[in-house]
């Protein structure tokens, strides 16, 4: 199977209070075009770089991978 990456994305995913259920909610901000030879570690870097510049709690720094299986 020819499994390509074809987009990768970072996501910085901040707290934003609850529901009427009291179950957590969540701003996510996006960042497209991510090289996709860059590490997993230095996404992570850039992603806790860039979260003081938000006003909300940083909750988790996502890597998002669009793949290609092929035909």
């Amino acid at each position: 199977m020819d499994r390509v990456v074809k987009e990768s994305k970072l996501v910085l995913r901040f707290a934003n209070g609850f529901n009427e259920q009291n179950e957590p909610l969540y701003k996510d901000v996006t960042y497209s075009r991510v090289i996709e030879s860059a590490t997993d570690e230095a996404i992570k870097a850039v992603g806790m770089a860039l979260a003081p510049l938000f006003s909300m709690e940083l909750a988790d720094v996502v890597r998002v991978n669009e793949v290609s299986l092929g035909k």
